[in-house]
């Protein structure tokens, strides 16, 4: 759970850079136990699932693994370009979150869509998917 602030759009930008980070360190438990629900599908997501993600969209034979090498996480500090978000509110006063993952050093086009669930200790994360746009 999560408390957000006066300005939801900017504390979730930092909070998924956050999350991001702990991938490209390696700390997948800390990274997996911020997220606090399973998607709509009842997905839980697992480092397995997210590896097994990442190279089905990234691995050996895309041009992406032939100009980067094997897909990796990287520290949204040290990405190369620009980011793109696009944040928006739920009618129960909820947010989404859709942002470039960071990999091989630059933003890619793989986007994570996080929801951000209000609950009455706070708000609940759910990464509800990752995928190419």
């Amino acid at each position: 759970m999560i408390e957000i602030g006066r300005t939801p759009e900017a504390q979730l930008i930092e909070f998924v850079r956050s999350w991001f980070a702990l991938l490209a360190r390696g700390a997948w438990e800390e990274a997996l136990t911020l997220v606090d629900e399973p998607n709509t599908y009842g997905i839980r997501w697992t480092r397995e699932s997210i590896g097994d993600l990442l190279q089905e969209t990234f691995g050996p034979g895309t041009r992406f693994a032939m100009e980067r090498g094997t897909p990796t996480f990287t520290d949204p500090g040290l990405a190369k370009g620009t980011p793109r978000h696009t944040f928006g509110k739920f009618d129960d006063g909820g947010f989404w979150l859709d942002h470039d993952v960071p990999v091989n050093g630059i933003y890619s086009d793989l986007t994570a869509q996080f929801e951000f669930l209000p609950r009455p200790e706070g708000f609940a994360v759910r990464l509800q998917d990752l995928h190419v746009l």
